[in-house]
């Protein structure tokens, strides 16, 4: 039965899922016959509505089905900061030709990035079953991500709605962290942070001394970032290669960030992983080495770590906790110590209580 006007739900037109359709599939006898909903298998939390979709269709060969996904960003990720789905229309459109990896098959697209349509992508594994050869795997593409932008910092500058945490979007971060910490003051929540004065102190000095939390940071060659690079955000084929998507966070930057990124954001959602934090490490710094040559002792490269991860607390994590409530960080008190608050406190102590 074919979908009507009457209960259409979704943000774009059937012209536009038809246009799309007929121009990926190179053929321009497609006609959409029924849009379903469809369960999105692994989903993990995103920014925006994330719907899946299969969508059959006629045509002057054969009738067909595809799986789609369709994804609505909310707002952005920060006022003040080019919106979340624009980045993710401009990657897909401007970019994705370029990178050294897949990803899906954009469908259609709003002028603005207000709803996509992208390729459904199946994984045969469920994140948090990854194995080490997938973690291997997936630190391989990072690298070649990396080596392939690596010190095109300029020549990015010419996709503005590319995000530049460290640069053009500075001032927005370090303010969302400000306001975050005086809102954990006023209220006395979090209570796990409210009460303790010590970890009131660090957070006030990262916001105090973010300039030189960023310094050495930008001494690092830039290259393209994808923002939010981990398992939940790779799918893994039958064949064993990889799919990355959700590139609503990519922007410019140095490529330590990227490599925290996944290590914490998966030692976070996941009880125990395949490989240890230095492994994954090493994988990365041999790649890169073997890839581009760049390499670092191990005095610049424990700078360079302990700088990311206050940059990427306090970019992130600040304005995040300031909004959690008790329960949950009583919860998981445990795992906020172990992956950021300690890391976090001891990289402040060695990195900025030396004067």
């Amino acid at each position: 039965m074919a979908t009507t006007n009457d209960d259409w739900e979704w943000p774009f037109s059937m012209a536009d899922l038809t246009a799309g359709l007929r121009r990926n599939l190179k053929d321009t006898s497609v006609k959409v016959t029924q849009v379903r909903p469809k369960t999105i298998p692994f989903r993990w939390p995103a920014i925006g509505r994330v719907r899946g979709i299969e969508v059959s269709y006629t045509s002057r060969t054969k009738p067909g089905a595809c799986q789609l996904v369709i994804k609505e960003p909310r707002g952005t990720t920060r006022t003040g900061l080019a919106g979340a789905g624009r980045r993710e229309l401009g990657v897909y459109q401007s970019l994705a030709s370029h990178l050294p990896l897949s990803t899906p098959k954009l469908i259609a697209a709003s002028s603005v990035g207000d709803w996509l349509i992208l390729e459904a992508i199946k994984s045969v594994r469920d994140p948090s079953q990854w194995n080490a050869e997938d973690y291997r795997k997936a630190i391989e593409a990072l690298t070649h991500l990396h080596d392939r932008f690596w010190g095109l910092g300029a020549d990015l500058s010419v996709f503005r709605w590319l995000s530049r945490p460290l640069e053009a979007d500075f001032e927005v971060h370090v303010t969302v962290a400000a306001k975050a910490i005086e809102r954990i003051v006023n209220q006395a929540h979090p209570e796990p942070l409210a009460s303790m004065p010590e970890r009131m102190h660090v957070l006030a000095t990262l916001t105090m001394q973010a300039d030189r939390i960023i310094a050495p940071l930008l001494h690092q060659p830039s290259t393209l970032l994808h923002g939010d690079y981990w398992p939940g955000n790779i799918a893994i084929q039958q064949d064993g290669s990889q799919v990355v998507y959700d590139w609503q966070l990519t922007g410019v930057g140095p490529g330590v960030i990227d490599l925290l990124v996944f290590i914490n954001k998966s030692a976070w959602l996941f009880d125990t992983l395949p490989l240890s934090q230095q492994e994954i490490i090493t994988c990365y710094r041999e790649g890169m080495a073997a890839t581009n040559g760049v390499r670092w002792n191990e005095d610049e490269w424990n700078l360079l770590w302990d700088h990311a991860l206050m940059w990427r607390f306090l970019q992130e994590w600040v304005d995040l906790l300031a909004a959690s409530p008790d329960p949950l960080l009583e919860t998981r008190a445990e795992q906020l110590d172990q992956v950021w608050l300690n890391p976090v406190a001891n990289a402040v102590s060695r990195r900025l209580m030396t004067e």
